[in-house]
């Protein structure tokens, strides 16, 4: 069964730190990034400057981690690599097909620059939420589990240790064909997690306040390539 980095977590908030290079949205700055026989590119969501040691997940030969996703595309799962800090290689699709005005009319090509910094979550801070998350489900009422959710202004973009997951965490393969673990749906973890509304104003789904929709993300241990899918509840 695919599992949780659970060694660091983190929340990205908006707001410029001096020492990282963070960042949403703005231009891909990445190679690549249109899909092999496609016809637009992924959408640009996060990325991260993996020097900070705020974020959990490392790539070697490379600084700048960005999150891609497949919005245009029926908003299907996607898998690719980054190769180095300019340069993806896309290794899956789950559909080729571009949905007019999909997920919602007039979708933007790309979604607004904003700086971004990461906060560490403390062990006990997490703690309270992992209690929520799992043994809330079965020991909480709904209304305390919320109260919960609300100390911490909770969901948001968290990065690293356990999420709350809609339906559990994705059984998905490593996409890259060359990988040992591309024959096996249980070795992803899941470093990533983004819903609805990333940064104030920006809606990936919905123009709603929908806050049940999660972008999730997830990195193969031995090749470290990665898998963006969605769920929702």
């Amino acid at each position: 069964m695919n599992n949780f980095d659970a060694s660091i977590v983190a929340r990205a908030v908006v707001g410029l730190d001096p020492r990282y290079s963070h960042t949403f949205g703005g231009p891909r700055r990445h190679n690549g990034t249109t899909p092999r026989g496609c016809a637009q590119p992924l959408h640009l969501l996060y990325t991260f400057d993996t020097t900070d040691p705020s974020f959990p997940v490392r790539v070697p030969g490379v600084r700048y981690l960005p999150l891609y996703y497949s919005f245009p595309y029926n908003a299907g799962a996607c898998g690719y690599r980054v190769l180095s800090d300019n340069e993806i290689e896309v290794l899956y699709m789950e559909t080729e097909t571009i949905e007019p005005n999909f997920p919602f009319e007039d979708y933007p090509s790309e979604f607004p620059l904003e700086a971004i910094q990461l906060l560490p979550i403390s062990y006990e801070d997490h703690k309270k939420l992992v209690f929520a998350i799992y043994a809330g489900k079965d020991s909480l009422s709904e209304a305390d589990r919320r109260l919960v959710y609300d100390e911490f202004n909770y969901p948001f973009t968290q990065l690293g240790g356990h999420h709350d997951l809609c339906q559990g965490v994705p059984s998905v393969a490593c996409p890259n064909p060359a990988c040992e673990y591309h024959e096996f749906d249980c070795f992803m973890e899941v470093f990533g997690v983004v819903w609805n509304v990333p940064v104030d104003g920006v809606h990936l789904w919905s123009n709603d306040d929908w806050d049940d929709i999660q972008t999730i993300f997830q990195i193969c241990p031995k090749c470290s390539s990665i898998h963006a899918c969605n769920r929702c509840t």
